[in-house]
């Protein structure tokens, strides 16, 4: 029998930066994962954007969420001997409306980080004439895919995970031994999975579809990630992810004609160029109702935790929380933030 002191389900954005702190905290770790449960990370752009384009806000706590970020995912590039996070500007085309606001928040220090002057000609060609262009700084996005696949070969070299389903079922929450692991706490980081979960169904997840195309468009700046109604980022090579959707209804992981024609004709209203459809996904994002993360312990299940909800903004998102989940893991006095608590939905 091996033991661990923590066993991770789920090796998405959230199991994966978690198993990180926790191993570099000296921690043993293990992560149980099963390769056929479709993964949002991986359909996702990775894209970070610090700012809330509807009201021009900065994204809830983008100050404290960026430098943890850009740290922790430098030091896995290291560690992984892969690139897979870019800084990269986003170009924003403006209404005659927004380009008001952009001027309002330009002259506003908060912003000062985050929001570059506005552009009467857009620096992109092929973008379509807009009233303004407004640059924004501190943005980029992550290579999901890549960063998954480093990670799992890391912790596979490090026997730290196993390639099968965890059964979640009540009879055997209580056992703190899978396979031939003993364990003394688990920690459940299964995405859109969590809403079928039988301990936390009182977590309220608001589940969304999304799809997401790869194009091959060669007369497309590669400089820029584009965001006005669909967001078109590059991703080497001529080739660019453009998306995405949002479905509440169908909530499989199997793209559809409609999602893709969406995706197409909010494309063409944005850039003047010829581009090829090359790939197309879907996945279903794990956003809790209040649009936040959601970290604790069961109510009634001392060794039992949960660490998920992490939604659009995931990329930003997880190298921080991670960090609180390790924490509260570690220290049992240890509180979260009330905003971020599983106890809010109590």
């Amino acid at each position: 029998m091996k033991e661990a002191e923590v066993l991770i389900v789920g090796q998405g954005l959230a199991g994966t930066l978690l198993a990180f702190e926790l191993h570099f905290a000296g921690v043993d770790v293990c992560i149980v994962n099963n390769p056929q449960k479709s993964s949002a990370t991986r359909v996702a752009a990775g894209m970070v954007n610090p700012l809330m384009f509807k009201r021009m806000t900065k994204s809830w706590m983008v100050d404290e969420l960026l430098p943890v970020m850009k740290k922790r995912y430098r030091q896995l590039e290291e560690l992984l001997g892969e690139r897979f996070y870019f800084d990269l500007p986003i170009i924003k085309p403006l209404s005659e409306q927004e380009t008001g606001l952009w001027h309002e928040r330009k002259t506003d220090d908060k912003f000062a980080s985050y929001i570059e002057e506005i552009c009467e000609t857009s620096p992109v060609e092929h973008v379509l004439k807009s009233h303004a262009y407004g640059i924004v700084k501190g943005s980029g996005y992550l290579k999901t895919g890549l960063f998954l696949d480093s990670a799992k070969r890391y912790f596979l070299s490090k026997q730290m995970l196993i390639e099968a389903d965890f059964p979640a079922n009540k009879d055997n929450f209580e056992d703190r031994v899978f396979r031939d692991i003993q364990f003394n706490r688990i920690v459940f980081c299964e995405g859109h999975y969590l809403k079928r979960h039988p301990l936390f169904d009182f977590i309220r997840l608001q589940l969304a579809k999304g799809e997401v195309l790869q194009i091959y468009a060669p007369q497309l700046s590669e400089n820029y990630i584009i965001n006005r109604r669909v967001f078109v980022l590059p991703i080497g090579y001529h080739r660019f992810k453009v998306g995405s959707t949002y479905e509440w209804k169908d909530l499989s992981d199997v793209p559809t004609e409609e999602g893709k024609e969406s995706i197409v004709d909010r494309l063409k209203d944005l850039v003047n160029v010829d581009f090829k459809v090359e790939q197309h996904w879907a996945g279903v994002r794990p956003t809790v109702i209040d649009r936040r993360p959601v970290l604790g312990k069961h109510p009634q299940h001392e060794h039992i935790f949960v660490f998920n909800g992490l939604g659009t903004k995931g990329v930003m998102l997880a190298p921080y929380f991670a960090t609180e989940m390790k924490s509260l893991l570690c220290n049992n006095q240890y509180q979260v933030i009330t905003e971020v608590s599983s106890d809010r939905f109590l």
